[in-house]
C-alpha cells in the first residue's frame, strides 16, 4: 500500500520535470536558475505541407457545415476533376457540377463533414498530392466512412482542389440510392 506522506514542495514537479524533460518551458528554467536542452525538432516540408492540406479541408467542412455549396465548390480549381468511385462511379467536371454534387449532399440530410489528412507530399511542378479518410454525417447522427485522394495545385498563390476522388460504400444522394438499390445492392 502507499504510504501518505506530508506534501513537500517538488514532490510533484521533480518527476513531471523528469517525464516532460524537453518540454520544460524557458520562463521555468529563468525563475529556477535551471538550464534545459531544447530537442524540439523544426517541422519537416511533409508536416508543412499535411497542414497546408488540412487547413483547406478544414475551410471545406466549415463551409459544408454552413450549407455553402458555392464557397466549398470555390475551394477547387475552374478545371477541377471530381471522381466518386463508390457508392456509384461519376465524374464531375469544373465547379459547377461539384457545387451541383454538393448542393445534392447537402439537400440529402447531410450536416457535417469531418476530413483527416494522412499524407500530403510534392509530386513536382507545384502539385501537391493529399490521401486520407473522411466521415459524412447524415441523418440521425450517422456517420458514413470513407476515403479520399487530392491533387493540390496554387491558384492566385493560394492551395485549390484540381482533382479530388472519394469512395465511401453507402449510398447518400437520391440518384445515389436509387442507383445502388436497382444495381443489387442493399
Amino acid at each position: 500500500m502507499f504510504k501518505r506522506e506530508s506534501f513537500k514542495p517538488g514532490m510533484i514537479l521533480l518527476p513531471l520535470m523528469a517525464i516532460s524533460g524537453a518540454m520544460v518551458s524557458p520562463v521555468f528554467a529563468q525563475h529556477t536558475g535551471q538550464t534545459y536542452n531544447q530537442d524540439v525538432t523544426a517541422p519537416s516540408q511533409q508536416d508543412s505541407l499535411r497542414m497546408a492540406a488540412t487547413n483547406l479541408n478544414h475551410q471545406r467542412r466549415e463551409l459544408f457545415r454552413k450549407k455553402d455549396a458555392a464557397g466549398a465548390a470555390a475551394l477547387y480549381t475552374p478545371d477541377a476533376i471530381y471522381v466518386e468511385l463508390l457508392p456509384r462511379l461519376d465524374v464531375m467536371r469544373g465547379r459547377s457540377q461539384i457545387q451541383a454534387h454538393l448542393n445534392d449532399i447537402m439537400a440529402a440530410s447531410a450536416s457535417d463533414l469531418i476530413v483527416t489528412v494522412t499524407s500530403a507530399e510534392m509530386a513536382g511542378n507545384g502539385v501537391m498530392l493529399v490521401g486520407g479518410d473522411y466521415s459524412l454525417v447524415v441523418g440521425g447522427g450517422k456517420k458514413i466512412n470513407g476515403h479520399f485522394f487530392q491533387t493540390l495545385r496554387q491558384d492566385g498563390g493560394t492551395w485549390k482542389i484540381a482533382m479530388h476522388t472519394f469512395a465511401r460504400p453507402e449510398p447518400v444522394t437520391p440518384v445515389e440510392v436509387n442507383q445502388y438499390n436497382s444495381a443489387g445492392g442493399g
